[in-house]
């Protein structure tokens, strides 16, 4: 519950009292998530929707009423990214283990820069997307030049596979439409060759931790703290996680929730 959290010692206190809300996540170990204002706008192929959602189902958590009102960043007609627990919960992991410098890939509808530039940890954060058209849509439907801690964030508009930045102490990615891609993992390694920040993390790494252990024979109710330091060092990422305790079970939690499903996506040759 929020309560378990001293939200003051976590976050900016500027940047918590301007957040348009902030999403808890009852009974995980992360602080809640302040989001911004956002604004209905509508751009040349990107549109900001806040459809009425009763429940959700999370990534970690089971489905569960929505007290606060959904937003969801469409192009073309396609759901990109929404406030849904299951995005939500997705993020706090990463959420947590920012602190420093920080870069993170993948703009969308902004509650990661928004959520990470509030945290009294970080100093910095660079936020990289390659679409013109989504940051300048950002711009118009959070206010950002208002953000309290907007002097802490640089825009980048860039293939964050071809950003390069030294200095950074962590780095985070979520530029991919689906989770359980296989392009994600070389992705990031491609990433982190360019930014080769100390910790790093990336959106659904733990699908596919347990992905990878289950294929090599392991069970599930067997999959531990183990399993995730030799994904990442089979990679040879210095992958976030392990900081918390819980980590291993929630990976588990995650890898059988029916609502992100278990089928991979192959990389098209």
């Amino acid at each position: 519950m929020v309560a378990q959290f001293d939200l003051l010692s976590v976050y900016d206190e500027a940047a918590l009292a301007a957040a348009g809300l902030v999403i808890d996540a009852p009974g995980l170990p992360y602080p809640p998530m302040p989001a911004p204002h956002y604004r209905v706008v509508e751009a040349a192929r990107w549109t900001l929707r806040q459809p009425f959602v009763i429940a959700c189902a999370g990534y970690f958590l089971p489905p569960r009423q929505l007290s606060w009102v959904n937003t969801v960043l469409m192009r073309d007609g396609i759901s990109w990214m929404s406030l849904t627990p299951v995005e939500i919960e997705s993020q706090m992991p990463h959420l947590a283990a920012a602190k420093g410098v920080v870069v993170v890939c993948g703009l969308g509808l902004g509650v990661m820069a928004y959520a990470v530039s509030a945290l009294r940890a970080v100093d910095t954060l660079i936020v990289v997307e390659r679409d013109p058209e989504i940051i300048a849509a950002f711009r118009q439907f959070t206010d950002f030049e208002t953000w309290p801690q907007r002097s802490k964030i640089e825009l980048v508009q860039c293939d964050a596979r071809e950003f390069r930045r030294d200095g950074v102490d962590f780095l985070y990615a979520d530029i991919w439409p689906y989770y359980r891609m296989d392009c994600m993992i070389e992705d990031m390694k491609a990433m982190h060759r360019n930014v080769p920040a100390p910790a790093c993390g990336y959106w659904g790494q733990e699908l596919d931790m347990v992905d990878a252990a289950l294929a090599q024979g392991v069970a599930l109710e067997d999959f531990s703290a183990a399993h995730v330091q030799a994904f990442a060092d089979a990679h040879g990422l210095p992958l976030i996680g392990l900081e918390e305790p819980r980590y291993p079970e929630l990976c588990r939690k995650a890898a059988v929730n029916p609502v992100i499903g278990a089928k991979r996506r192959p990389v098209e040759g």
